[in-house]
This record gives structure tokens, sequence and C-alpha cells, in this order.
């Protein structure tokens, strides 16, 4: 039989090298990180962190999107700061990966779909894909599951070990016989990558309590013996290393339940802290930006749905109202709470945290669709974490549904916006900031909402050019 092997550990896993075309903004000209290499960076340089780190296998988020209620759970327990929840390397690019190949089989499919269409109609198809980005995909999911989760580097050991088990099929690699070929193949190379960096982590930071949570039972067992050399591995921090087979064996572990006062709940969502840091939310995620929604014809604008302050014009006529679609804030909007729902609570250490689904009214000056400037207001939905009894974490709003219209009502109930008389030159006379007519070039229309906007922030008229 082959001797039990032993990882060497000689020093914390460094960053991992990102190659050029896989660097986020790293090449900007701020030289800025992809939120992907920022967690990886601060696992590699040694920053304190919990007691206790959990590591996912890839298993524990397959079928896992970021805005479900499993990665609220996850986000809570590591905002909690009493553990951190993180996955190897290999578990993030597996998981970028899936979503890679999936979005690689219906662009195909849809290739196929307009080919087949372009060969059964008689005149000229103008439409066509864009350009397909594998790369650029895999990246906005790092990012995305990034935010969920802290990513563990891979080290060069772990590497090597990883690649020398499957090539002596050591566990937890194996060989798999594989139909219509008499040849069996070896197999597990990352699955050891997943192991041997999780106990890597447990081996370097000895004060630490690592919890391995994978359902792969068949390569990594359940935790209550384990095949050689995984269980030389897990020599001398087996008091520290923790495997469980499911996320529902973490709640128990982490969280205790509690009761739900949603009373102080709405209290605290309704008060000023809460509604400005919505307000700064809302301006920073829907924030009007000149170079990417000015001209849709080269950019597709991402708009949103509002309802549209009617004015009077200063002849006496009516101007605006209704409900149309807006591209983006033109100034920081105001907010007010209008109700919770959906609410759970976890106590998790010494405080209290919970997952519930706000709604707001936020309303302010807005570009509408055609560069037309308006004062407007909407509803907006949002899932947020929060802790009812630790007054120093932060609202944090986990993810959001577009704004909608709301009635004439609510309209009314947003506080009071003055009404500007701008004086533009070519104007028969004074009009209201959503008076403007429709007519003139998409120059004059930019200049007309850009005017407004300058009203806005100077607070003083502008005058006739």
């Amino acid at each position: 039989m082959e001797p039990p092997l032993r990882v060497t550990h000689t020093q914390r896993p460094g960053v991992v090298a990102v190659p050029a075309d896989r660097a986020g903004d790293r090449n900007s000209p701020a030289g800025e990180f992809s939120a992907w290499e920022a967690v990886c960076s601060r696992w590699s340089t040694g920053e304190t962190g919990p007691s206790a780190l959990i590591i996912l296998d890839t298993n524990i988020l397959w079928g896992v999107t970021p805005d479900n209620a499993s990665t609220d759970l996850l986000k809570t327990i590591r905002a909690a700061g009493v553990e951190g929840v993180a996955v190897p390397w290999m578990v993030m690019e597996e998981l970028a990966a899936q979503r890679a190949l999936r979005h690689r089989e219906k662009f195909d499919a849809a290739y196929s779909a307009l080919q087949a269409l372009r060969q059964n109609t008689p005149w000229p198809l103008a439409t066509r894909l864009p350009d397909y980005e594998p790369e650029r995909l895999r990246q906005h999911w790092r990012d995305a599951y990034a935010a969920v989760v802290d990513v563990l580097p891979l080290s060069e050991s772990a590497l090597r070990e990883a690649a020398f088990r499957e090539a002596n099929v050591l566990p937890p690699c194996k060989r798999l016989e594989v139909k219509g070929s008499t040849k069996p193949v070896k197999t597990g190379s990352r699955d050891a990558t997943i192991w041997l960096s999780a106990v890597e982590y447990a081996r370097e930071h000895p004060d630490e309590t690592v919890y391995f949570v994978s359902k792969n039972t068949d390569d990594f067992g359940d935790g209550t013996s384990y095949q050689p050399p995984m269980s030389t591995d897990l020599q001398g921090v087996e008091d520290r290393f923790v495997h469980y087979t499911s996320l529902a064996e973490v709640v128990s572990r982490f969280t205790e339940s509690t009761d739900i006062d949603e009373d102080a709940i709405r209290a605290q969502l309704a008060g000023e802290p809460a509604t400005e840091a919505i307000a700064q939310e809302a301006w920073a995620k829907w924030k009007f930006d000149i170079d990417k929604r000015v001209i849709p014809q080269i950019v597709e604008p991402a708009t949103f749905e509002v309802s549209v302050r009617a004015l009077v014009s200063s002849d006496g006529v009516t101007v605006g109202g209704g409900r149309q679609r807006a591209v983006g804030w033109l100034q920081p909007p105001t907010v007010r709470f209008a109700g919770v729902g959906d609410v759970s609570t976890y106590r998790i250490g010494e405080h209290v945290w919970c997952t519930a689904t706000a709604s707001w009214l936020v309303g302010g000056l807005v570009m509408l669709s055609g560069l037309r400037a308006a004062m407007a207001g909407c509803a907006w939905e949002t899932r947020l974490l929060m802790s009812p009894s630790n007054r120093e974490a932060q609202l944090t709003v986990l993810r959001s549904q577009s704004p909608t219209s709301i009635s004439a009502e609510e309209l009314a109930t947003l506080p009071e916006f003055p009404s500007p008389r701008l004086h533009l030159a070519g104007d028969e006379g004074p009009a209201t900031a959503t008076g403007w007519r429709s007519q003139g070039s998409v120059l004059e229309l930019l200049l007309q909402s850009l005017t407004a906007w300058q009203y806005y922030r100077n607070t003083s008229p502008v005058e006739d050019a």
C-alpha cells in the first residue's frame, strides 16, 4: 500500500496571480480591483478575522444565486463578525464556470435559432446577437459571489499535492469507469485542492476553528472517519476541524431562534439614518450617468418606472404628470419609509440580526427617457440586512427590485419640491422644469436638463443665456 502523504505547510498561501485578461479593474487609471480580487487579497495578507471560519464546498452553492434566502443567511453570519464565510479559490472558479457553461448553451441555441430564422426569411434581418464574452460573464459571477463569501487563495503546495494525488489515485481522488471506454479515468484534483485549501487554513490559523461544509460524502466522507492520506492531513488539527454535510447544520450551529419585534424594526427603518442610507443607495444605483445613458442608440439605457408630478406653466396650463420611464436621478432623492414584511431574525453571538423586505417611497429630480427633467416619485422594494441590537451595524441592501410608479396620493405624501421657472435661449417665455417642448436636438434637450440640474444644485435661478 502506498504510504500516507502529508502536505507541507511553510507559509500562508499567497495572493492568487490573476492574469491580465482576468484582472477586473486592475488596469484602470484609478488602479482599482474587483470584489473577487479584494477578498483574495484580504485572506492572503493576514488580516485578523473572526474566531471561526465556515468553508463551503461547491455543491453547497450549486444553484444558489446571490439573491435568495440561503445567501441572505450567509451574509448575516458573515456580517455578525463572529464567524467568517469563505470558499476555496477552486470553488469560486467552479461556480463561475457553471454559469459560463450554462450561458454558452443558451448562446449557442440562440445563434442556431437566429440562423434558422435568417434562412427562412425572404428579406435581410438586422437582428444580431451581442459578442460572446465568456470571461466577462465569469468575472461578473466572481464579483457577485464575492459579495456573499470570501475567497481562500490556492497555494502552490496544495496545487502540486492535488495533482500528485490524482496521478496516484489517492483520496479524495479516484478512478472512474467511463461508458464506452475500457480505460478508467483518473479524476478528483479539483476536489483535492478544495480539501487541501481548507486543511491549510486550519493549520496556519491555530486560533480558529474551521467548519468545512460539503455534501460530497462519496469523496470527502461524512466527517466521522477519513481514508489516508486525508486522515493524516488532519493530524494536529482534528479538534479544530469540524465537518458538516449540509447548510442546515451550519444554521443550527451558529444561529438561535429569537422573537421578532416588528415594531422596533419599523421604528428603526422609519428613522433618519435608515432613510438617508436608502437615499444614498438609490442615488448610487440609479444616478444619471451622462456617459452611459445619454445616447440610447449606442448604449441602451437602464430605465425604471416613475410617476411624474404635474406642474402648472406660466400660462396656467397643466404640464407633465402620469407614469413615465426615467433613466436616472439628477440629484440624491428623498426617501420615506412605506412598510416592512417577510422578517426573519437570528441571534448570532451577542446580537440579533434580521433580514426584511422593506418598501420605500423615493422622490426627486429625474432624467426621463427622451432627455427631459421632471420631479417624480416611485416605490422601491429592498431586501435588507440589519441589527436591531447593534447600533454600530450598518443597514445593508442585499438586493432590490426595479422601482415602480406610485399613485397620485402616494406622490402627494413626498416632500414638496420647488418648481423653478427657467429662462432658456430661444424660449418664448418662462417654462417649468417639466414643461419643456419635446422638439429640438438632443444637444438642446441635454442643455435644458443640465440647466435644471444646475438650478437644483445651486438653488438659484438660471438667467437668460
